[in-house]
């Protein structure tokens, strides 16, 4: 098999992993479901990259999407905080 295809299999690998183990970031409605999913993708990440050398684009581009959620949620906890003052 050549690198490229074993690369593409990885990438398979990883989305079928995330579709049948994670919400989507939007369907995200509490920080702990973020913080979880967050701290596992990390976890998949770093065996991905210890394992195979190689982290899929999508890893990266769906750690962001949570990071963001995550980033969206706390600053609308903190403007509903500090509004009421």
């Amino acid at each position: 098999m050549s690198k490229e295809s074993n690369l593409k299999k990885l990438d398979k690998e990883f989305k079928k992993l995330t579709k049948n183990k994670f919400l989507s970031p939007h369907s995200c409605t509490q920080l702990n479901q973020t913080r979880a999913y967050i701290f596992e993708l990390a976890k998949i990440i770093n065996h991905f990259e210890n394992k195979f050398n190689y982290v899929p684009s999508s890893a990266r581009l769906l750690f962001n999407e949570y990071n963001n959620k995550q980033e969206k949620m706390l600053f609308e906890k903190f403007q509903k905080a500090y509004s009421k003052n």
